[in-house]
């Protein structure tokens, strides 16, 4: 069995629906994209959307991942940082509700919030206050986090802070731990494209992308972009939307259709894929079958509002598994 480390934002996500994308456009929110604002934009965010329901879920993509992960029984850790305010005591209640070891280390500044945008074709936008999430530092991080562990997964959000990344890949390797990374969005793809093409290159085993995030990567189309992020990693995960995912393990290529899903929302798609994958991977499952549970994982979460599925829902899971 792998034994899984995480790293990322430790942000409560805060889901609402909305009618049109015109919202979007009046708050100045590219559709699909996740951008970060400061604590006045989240105010006044926060204020405009004060009379719409909202359904807050602890999250973070890499989160997801992990209680994903530790939910379909992979033995899981996460690092992060949070503060010691209502909402960063019920984010490491969570995690431990999942059954993840907490690393969650204490900030500053308020616990960060990830305002979510549900679209009408179920399609998510983010506004993110990282707050103290985002004051995880190199020095944060400790040898001792990594020991017991096999494979370090981490999220394309924090590549704002090179230096966190840099020293958490470095540290994971010296361990014998392997890298595994999802790029997260294209617009975090392009406004670090020199850095991540690096850290690929240098330090990462298994690669996640979905075909916008390939495509700001390599300027590539889907199967074009996984043939060249193929020649630098050892596994690597194209994802398809509706049409499933593409993966390749050295000489091994396979395309997964994706499962029939009613779509309500996309947040966590891609971190369920990977906690699908990684859960796999630690049983020692075939390429194919890896890339199937990711599919089946991501299609099940798509059903549901938020990153976040009932136990009956994950019984379904082990069943098409």
């Amino acid at each position: 069995m792998i034994r899984l480390l995480g790293m990322g934002n430790a942000l409560t996500d805060v889901l609402m629906t909305i009618g049109s994308d015109d919202l979007l456009i009046e708050l100045g929110l590219p559709k699909g994209s996740m951008q970060l604002i400061n604590q006045e934009q989240f105010s006044t965010i926060s204020t405009r959307m004060a009379d719409f329901p909202k359904h807050f879920v602890c999250g973070g993509s890499a989160a997801n991942t992990i209680t994903g992960a530790s939910k379909l029984g992979v033995d899981s850790g996460f690092i992060g940082k949070v503060y010691a305010d209502e909402v960063g005591m019920n984010y490491k209640n969570d995690l431990h509700s999942y059954g993840v070891k907490s690393y969650l280390l204490e900030g500053q500044m308020a616990s960060g919030q990830s305002l979510v945008f549900i679209s009408p074709d179920g399609e998510r936008t983010f506004a993110t206050f990282l707050g103290a999430a985002a004051s995880l530092l190199p020095e944060d991080i400790q040898p001792d986090f990594f020991s017991g562990s096999d494979l370090f997964y981490i999220e394309g959000y924090l590549v704002q802070n090179h230096e966190l990344i840099l020293k958490a890949v470095q540290m994971a390797k010296k361990e014998g731990l392997k890298v595994a990374l999802d790029l997260a969005s294209y617009n975090v793809v392009e406004d670090h494209l020199s850095f991540l093409k690096d850290l690929i290159a240098n330090y990462v085993d298994i690669l996640f992308a979905n075909e916008e995030e390939a495509k700001a990567l390599t300027g590539l189309q889907p199967a074009e972009a996984l043939e060249s992020l193929a020649s630098q990693v050892e596994i690597a995960v194209v994802k398809i939307g509706e049409h499933g995912a593409m993966a390749i393990q050295g000489n091994e290529r396979v395309l997964i259709p994706a499962i029939e899903a009613v779509c309500l929302d996309t947040t966590g798609a891609g971190d369920l894929f990977a906690a699908g994958f990684i859960y796999g991977m630690s049983i020692g499952k075939s390429l194919a079958d890896c890339t199937r549970y990711g599919t089946i994982t991501a299609g099940k979460v798509i059903e549901v509002i938020g990153p976040k599925m009932t136990h009956a829902t994950w019984e379904t899971i082990h069943t098409h598994f």
